[in-house]
């Protein structure tokens, strides 16, 4: 009497800081909830596929691509998905991975959703709740956007590139001493006539390092002796409004540099 054969699966989770914050489904649940499945079921648990860091929203990962190559490959029978907004946050993708799949004769599980796309009714709850997950999806980032605008209009920092001379310290960002004499001494060379290429020398003889630990620049001199953010203002919807951070540059000495 031959064997049973065993159906191979494969787990694939995925979480952004984002959604990691906001819920705490970290890839640990995750991937408990995909082994207390594929155990449950008396699968062979063939790979997990890790996503760490990457949002929903890119169709182009790297662990969701090795598993649609491996699925190609045959080395497993069934994916088991956390749930659905795992697999993507739009509609268009979540069918199109899942198409992806079934069209390599491999099966598609959704745990917390209780899904097996398998079947009529799985397939429409599959896009009833795939709608659902996008619309969240969409629900989230109005409210970043919205917030990160409030925050930019009354002056605050969002992220992003932190200007040589400050750095992020709780959310905020704090004036670095020694560099900000940099700044200081940078200003005050061209206004006293310096070109932006003596300036950028004399720092060079002098020993001064960048922000990157590299040569100073002419390019860099001239993007520092352009930046308002020295001031202690913030630019917001094409206008500079006062910022939540310190100033570096007095108005005056910035009005001087002629920038």
């Amino acid at each position: 009497m031959q064997n049973e054969k065993v159906t191979q699966s494969a787990g694939y989770i995925r979480v952004s800081q984002e959604r990691m914050a906001k819920n705490g489904y970290g890839l640990g649940a995750q991937e408990e909830d995909i082994r207390r499945h594929a155990e449950y079921k008396r699968w062979q648990l063939f790979d997990v596929y890790r996503e760490n860091g990457v949002s929903g929203y890119k169709r182009k990962r790297p662990a969701l691509e090795r598993l649609l190559a491996d699925a190609k490959s045959c080395k497993f029978d069934v994916v088991i998905f956390p749930s659905i907004d795992r697999v993507g946050r739009s509609v268009k993708d979540v069918i199109e991975i899942e198409t992806a799949l079934r069209d390599c004769g491999v099966g598609v599980i959704f745990v917390r959703e209780g899904i097996d796309t398998a079947t009529p009714t799985g397939e429409l709850f599959r896009n009833i709740m795939a709608s659902i997950s996008q619309f969240e999806g969409r629900l989230i980032h109005e409210r970043l956007s919205k917030g990160r605008h409030e925050k930019r209009t009354q002056g605050g920092y969002i992220g992003g590139w932190v200007p040589y001379g400050y750095r992020r310290k709780d959310g905020a960002l704090i004036v670095v001493p020694e560099e900000a004499a940099t700044i200081k001494h940078i200003f005050q060379l061209k206004a006293q006539g310096d070109s932006d290429k003596h300036v950028a020398e004399q720092l060079n003889e002098d020993g001064v390092k960048s922000a990157r630990g590299k040569a100073w620049s002419t390019s860099s001199i001239w993007s520092i002796l352009k930046n308002r953010f020295y001031t202690g203002r913030v630019e917001c919807e094409g206008k500079w409004i006062q910022g939540r951070h310190d100033a570096i540059i007095e108005d005056a000495l910035f009005k001087k540099c002629g920038r």
